[in-house]
């Protein structure tokens, strides 16, 4: 089987690009990602891409910073340079890159022309699309406690965690709260809680 790293990020390319003027307003912008149900616009300015918004920006640059989304411009919220990757690429490549730049979006390029958007949340695999697991998710021969999410090396450091920590904390310092969780202790009904 193939590594999914190695895979050609063709297969999750959105097709759909949103593509606004840099001369419109935010308000203007939103209501075109309403409408092809994105959450990122590329902005054109003098005829050529030249940056991003994403609802993100949208949120942290106007509403949060209380401008008016009907006056402030999609030039002014921008997001540059514009970060690319050929459309032949890896799944790996795409990866590296949005960490390398701390980004989420990558414009795909067929040679020099766009071809569609690739997301990190694609990659992830938190859409119904095809998913790719990131190395940073996986643990390798790990067992993570149901409990407490601690991480142990093997069953037998797992088990003794959680007869230590989550069974048995507090029985031998004389306290029998959770005596009854237990289900096989049944301490005499006049036995104080604590010792």
């Amino acid at each position: 089987m193939e590594n999914p790293l190695h895979t050609n990020i063709a297969e999750f390319v959105d097709k759909t690009m949103a593509v606004e003027d840099g001369d419109s307003t935010v308000s203007d912008g939103v209501k075109r990602m309403e409408y092809l149900e994105t959450y990122s616009l590329l902005v054109r300015d003098g005829g050529h891409l030249k940056g991003i918004v994403t609802y993100r920006d949208i949120l942290f640059d106007v509403v949060a910073k209380g401008r008016d989304p009907t006056r402030t411009k999609l030039r002014e919220i921008m997001r540059t340079p514009l970060h690319t990757i050929q459309k032949n690429s890896r799944v790996l490549d795409a990866i590296s890159l949005m960490r390398k730049h701390n980004i989420r979006r990558l414009l795909v390029l067929d040679n020099e022309s766009p071809v569609g958007m690739l997301t990190q949340k694609t990659l992830a695999g938190n859409i119904t699309k095809s998913a790719v697991p990131l190395p940073e998710l996986e643990m390798p021969n790990k067992i993570r406690c149901p409990y407490c999410s601690s991480i142990f090396d093997d069953k037998a450091k797992l088990s003794e965690h959680i007869d230590d920590i989550h069974i048995g904390r507090g029985l031998f310092e004389g306290n029998l709260s959770r005596a009854e969780d237990l289900g096989s202790i049944s301490p005499p009904s006049d036995f104080p809680k604590t010792l």
